[in-house]
């Protein structure tokens, strides 16, 4: 790559997008100027609406009372100790109706005596639908406590008893020993990621949006392409101009957010900014820094790389709306308690800067998991820009048509009859997936198993309501044919075979990351511990191998042989499905059993033989859990217990078998009619 060449480019590329009013705006005014109204404006409103409710005075009425002006003069001496004001209702007649005058909004709330086991028994009657009502009734509720709570002592004084000794027989207190500052990056840990991420990703946006389906718009992108440049000289000067701004609207962020936040810590209850030792927050900032260039340049090449399959700037805003919801729901990792920073969530993208940031706050410094988030992140910035390079140098993704569309945007009644999703089509199911996984986590803390299930479900509720939208050719999309016996019997052998050289590879695996393995047995056996046999395998078998199977060699397969090469179809979606599974053990097992299951369907045309093939394997966990010791003890490989000798049998009889599936699926060919 020649430097010159790059540079020059650079700068065309940061001179278009500072041009854009939308880019100044996203970077400059937005940060700068809307936050902190945001944040000023709540506060103010909060104080004054705090203030407001309690120097308002607010009319409470008294409904069959024994001695109401004794009541009165109750109000009267504990309101004070609340600052609260009262206007005691007195109707005008008789025939008045307390009920009628409070809907009428004449009175705010008013108190009804009644008599229940022989003590006084009173409801408060108000409108919950008003603000005014529901504040007054609460009002008249903390006078009655106090009434309550002196009555009780005086009664019990006049049984010469102690009345702190009988109503509080014990004491308790709390004793904090968290810092200040720790109080304080524990609240900054909970809001800025997400912040952040959004930020980044908005900065990254807008000009991803302008150097790719802009550039199209105008027609700017043909005479790019004729210039003496090579596509991969463009693509870095169009990637680090986009990073560029994406790093600049981080650091306005940041700005803006560090000047509120010091303005919240004066107005708040943590005293002044100077009781607080802000050199200590340095070393958290030093890696938000570390974290914001990183993670700018890994949002910028997947922007592009989404960008580039719209045809104009509205188009690639729609386009783009998958990959926010992906990027904000991991954004919100760090507010979810359950979630912790560890070997499996580092890896995650997006997630993982999340929980860094939220996790250094805390003073929670781990140079391990630091240099995993930041080098993980690199490396699929890596990736990211591998694959934005591939679709620049594609033709026909550029100027084409076939691959762009996002069908769900399309009016219904327009679409023709059993057509194939496009990419826009493919990205948005899959981000929709990943949040059913997401949240469907929820789902399953609550209901168990069941949350299993109902999660699954939707994953092929989501699927099938989709592609039915779309009018989908469903036989061929979804591959609803027929198998052959001998293929059913092929692709048993096949997976066996796999199977046994996905025990040597998690061996391997567990061998260099010991946590991964446990963290995954515990959470096993928190989901299936003292549940029903026929639960866990229709949860964690039957439904996964008819939904998951459903989604990704049916909806996703179907659609990616019609955009790539058949390799290229079986390989991404296989890794599609082990990324679904957002674990890193997994994703380094499931990867390649993934990549056969696709192309046993690809092959054989059949969703059904992976249907199968998926709930033995589900099952065979399934089976090892419940039977562990009886399984192990006459097959310990399952266990992972092998030398080099047993490691080199297993590798052995694996490769066997899955060599001798894949010859018995291959007679004979079929034909493939896309």
């Amino acid at each position: 790559m020649r430097k010159k060449v790059i540079f020059s480019l650079y700068k065309k590329e940061m001179l278009d997008i500072l041009r854009d009013k939308k880019t100044i705006l996203m970077m400059i005014v937005i940060p700068l100027i809307l936050y902190p109204l945001i944040f000023a404006g709540s506060l103010f409103l909060a104080s004054s609406m705090l203030k407001a409710s309690t120097s308002k005075s607010y009319m409470i009425g008294f409904e069959n009372l024994a001695d109401e002006q004794a009541m009165v003069d109750a109000f009267e001496h504990y309101k004070d100790d609340h600052d609260y004001s009262f206007v005691y209702y007195r109707p005008k007649s008789g025939k008045e109706d307390d009920e009628d005058q409070l809907k009428k909004g004449n009175i705010d709330a008013y108190l009804i005596e009644s008599i229940s086991d022989n003590r006084p028994y009173y409801e408060i009657a108000y409108m919950a639908s008003e603000n005014d009502s529901q504040t007054a009734a609460g009002m008249i509720k903390d006078i009655l406590q106090d009434i309550q709570k002196d009555t009780t002592e005086e009664k019990i004084k006049a049984l010469g008893l102690d009345p702190a000794g009988i109503l509080k027989p014990i004491d308790f207190a709390y004793r904090d020993f968290s810092s200040k500052e720790e109080n304080a990056g524990y609240l900054v840990g909970m809001i800025v990621p997400f912040l952040l991420i959004t930020s980044i990703l908005m900065g990254a946006l807008y000009p991803a949006i302008d150097a790719t389906a802009g550039e199209k718009e105008r027609g700017t992108l043909e005479t790019l392409l004729t210039l003496p440049v090579k596509n991969l000289e463009l693509i870095v000067a169009k990637f680090l101009a986009t990073s560029t701004v994406a790093v600049g609207a981080a650091f306005l962020n940041l700005i803006s957010m560090a000047l509120m936040g010091l303005y919240m810590i004066n107005a708040g209850n943590m005293g002044s900014s100077s009781s607080l030792d802000l050199a200590s927050f340095l070393p958290a900032v030093i890696v938000t820094l570390f974290c914001v260039f990183t993670f700018a340049m890994f949002a910028s090449a997947v922007c592009l790389s989404a960008c580039i399959f719209a045809r104009s700037f509205k188009e690639a805003q729609n386009f783009t709306t998958p990959v926010m919801l992906v990027f904000m729901v991991g954004g919100m990792a760090g507010m979810l308690p359950q979630l912790t920073l560890n070997s499996v969530t580092a890896m995650i993208p997006v997630v993982n800067i999340a929980m860094l940031i939220t996790e250094i706050f805390k003073f929670h410094f781990e140079l391990s998991q630091i240099a995993v988030v930041l080098l993980s992140n690199l490396a699929y910035t890596a990736v990211a820009v591998v694959i934005m390079g591939r679709l620049f140098s594609s033709e026909n993704i550029l100027f084409g048509d076939a691959a762009v569309s996002l069908r769900l945007l399309e009016n219904r009644s327009h679409m023709k009859d059993k057509q194939i999703p496009g990419m826009g089509d493919l990205v948005l199911v899959f981000a929709l997936l990943i949040i059913i996984v997401l949240f469907g986590g929820l789902l399953v803390l609550r209901l168990g198993l069941w949350g299993l299930v109902a999660e699954q479900f939707l994953i092929f509720f989501v699927t099938a309501f989709y592609a039915w939208y779309i009018k989908t050719d469903t036989v061929v999309v979804f591959h609803l044919h027929k198998p052959r016996i001998t293929a059913v019997f092929a692709g048993i052998l096949a997976w066996a075979g796999m199977y046994l050289l996905v025990q040597l590879l998690a061996n391997v695996i567990v061998g260099l990351f010991p946590d991964l393995s446990q963290e995954n047995a515990q959470m096993l056996t928190s989901l299936w511990e003292d549940s029903p046999i026929w639960l866990m395998v229709l949860s964690s078998a039957l439904m996964p191998a008819v939904c998951e199977e459903f989604a990704f060699r049916g909806f996703m397969l179907g659609s990616f042989e019609f955009k790539f090469k058949p390799a290229v179809a079986v390989v991404l979606t296989g890794l599609f499905f082990a990324a679904f599974h957002m674990s890193l053990l997994q994703f380094l097992t499931i990867a390649p059993l993934g990549i056969l299951l696709s192309y046993i369907v690809w092959k054989e045309r059949s969703i059904f033989i992976t249907m199968l093939l998926h709930f033995l394997n589900n099952l065979t966990s399934i089976l090892l859990e419940e039977y562990q010791e009886e399984l192990t003890a006459k097959l310990p490989f399952l266990a992972g217990e092998f030398n080099a000798k047993g490691a080199a049998v297993l590798f052995i009889a694996g490769a066997v078998l899955l060599a001798a599936g894949l010859l018995l699926l291959h007679t004979p060919k079929h034909s493939h009619n896309k």
